[in-house]
């Protein structure tokens, strides 16, 4: 990797072509990311401009190109070497290295939003990797090093967090908390729905109320439900497929409500939806549908499996309106 690229990726000036050589390179080995994350340390050391992060890494094409690594190490340590030696020479600079030492290296917030009709996927700090479902924020510091790896979620997503036992990582959400142990899990917490559900993977998580104390600890297979409304938390053996197989664009419903559907679709196409029958809103529905199928097709589907009519009203300027009768 051109080191030039590195530098220009770190102060915001990349080019998009330039940005999809550096993430190629990135996703070739765990040992790019692994030097990458320790020069973006040092240069945070010799720089103080802003730092670029939370980009989405999606639809990158292979790189053809991997030059050595320890020429780029090589120009990041001299660089940080004279940059400390420089600042460590009289008073003056002592007290720069004390202000330095004081302030975090890396202060920066980071909000990826992965838009209706839209998944996304990111690379946290540390490595973790998260897969946003549609209508999702996720927000982040870019400072992983010190202290909690902390994330706040509003939406459905999966993670599947780098282990580190020096630094605990936690997802907050409106409703409960997660505190993790080196695990994967998918999460689903819309503010709207007033719902929370956590499902577990691999590994173990715990789960959190409002003032961070651990309610329950689940085990690979389990799902953790909480209503708001009612705030009771359920825990249950499920088939975790059920639960994360949106990511490859297959959902599975059981006995769920139309309404509760209708919101979903709502994100995954970005239309708004009223259900005009009376009743039909608390119809359940059983079965799978495919997210990445054109919404007329999903509510043929449902046309045919339950006493579903719908019109289909496009508008310019807003989401497109669907009647269900």
């Amino acid at each position: 990797m051109d080191n030039s690229i590195i530098q220009k990726y770190l102060r915001g000036k990349a080019s998009d072509e330039e940005k999809e050589q550096l993430f190629n390179w990135l996703d070739e080995s765990a040992s790019n990311k692994e030097e990458y994350i320790e020069i973006k340390k040092l240069w945070a050391l010799t720089s103080r401009e802003k730092n670029v992060e939370g980009k989405t890494w999606s639809d990158i094409k292979p790189s053809e190109s991997k030059p050595a690594k320890t020429k780029i190490l090589q120009h990041w340590l001299a660089r940080a070497a004279v940059f400390l030696l420089l600042l460590s020479c009289g008073a003056i600079g002592g007290r720069i290295i004390s202000k330095i030492v004081e302030t975090p290296i890396y202060s920066q917030m980071y909000t990826v939003i992965s838009p209706a009709g839209q998944m996304t996927n990111i690379e946290l700090p540390d490595g973790t990797l998260v897969m946003l479902n549609s209508g999702t924020k996720i927000q982040y510091s870019s400072d992983f090093s010190k202290g909690d790896r902390q994330v706040y979620l509003e939406g459905e997503a999966f993670f599947d967090v780098q282990k580190d036992v020096d630094h605990p990582f936690t997802v907050k959400s409106d409703f409960l908390g997660v505190r993790v142990y080196g695990t994967s899990f998918n999460i689903q917490a819309y503010p709207d729905d007033k719902k929370f559900t956590a499902t577990l993977v691999e590994g173990s998580i715990g789960l959190l109320d409002k003032n961070g104390e651990e309610l329950e600890k689940l085990v690979p297979g389990e799902k953790a439900y909480f209503e708001d409304s009612e705030s009771t938390l359920q825990i249950m053996k499920v088939d975790t497929n059920m639960y994360t197989s949106w990511k490859e664009g297959l959902v599975t419903f059981r006995d769920e409500k139309m309404k509760d559907i209708a919101k979903q679709i709502e994100r995954w196409y970005n239309v708004e939806i009223i259900i005009q029958k009376e009743g039909l809103g608390e119809e359940r529905y059983f079965g799978s549908i495919l997210k990445n199928k054109p919404i007329d097709q999903i509510l043929e589907v449902f046309k045919l499996t339950i006493s579903l009519e719908y019109e289909i009203i496009p508008r310019a300027d807003k989401p497109t309106l669907i009647y269900w009768k």
